[in-house]
């Protein structure tokens, strides 16, 4: 009974653990340049422009994060070790292991639906350039608009 509390403590300290080393790439960053400028390691100022096109992108759950599965796995088997006693306390466990790991996948994947969607935005620049980057939000910039490149962002040129 204490090497099953044990057991789970263990498991949740894990998923914890794993936590922390969570892939951070970073989708934002721009995915295409044809400004014929080199990458700079630092951002800079890019230049002014046209936008001429804003696509919409979708950036897919890989799957890998099991943050959510651990934690709500260990919590539900926990509370469920609580009830009942025998093979009924065994059932109540594995229900709720069962039930916490599925809420808590649920509550990740609800948690990581806002920052799923990117904008890809091309912008002819007035040199005659393409330079395209991609970002979490474009506020009210539309096809046509002139803007300015600066720092991987495309705003509106003031």
């Amino acid at each position: 009974m204490k090497s099953m509390q044990i057991i789970l403590i263990g498991a949740m300290a894990v998923a914890t653990l794993l936590g922390g080393c969570a892939n951070s790439s970073n989708p934002a960053a721009p995915i295409s340049t044809s400004s014929g400028l080199p990458p700079s390691s630092s951002s800079s100022f890019i230049g002014y422009g046209v936008v001429e096109d804003i696509e919409t992108i979708k950036v897919s759950d890989d799957g890998k994060n099991i943050t959510g599965l651990l934690i709500g796995g260990a919590v539900g088997g926990l509370l469920g070790h609580q009830v009942g006693s025998g093979k009924g306390q065994t059932a109540a466990t594995v229900a709720g292991a069962v039930g916490g790991a599925m809420a808590g996948r649920e509550i990740e994947k609800r948690s990581q639906a806002a920052s799923q969607e990117q904008y890809r935005v091309r912008v002819r620049l007035s040199n005659g350039t393409t330079h395209t980057v991609t970002q979490s939000s474009v506020s009210d910039i539309k096809t046509g608009d002139r803007v300015r490149v600066d720092n991987d962002r495309v705003s509106h040129a003031e």
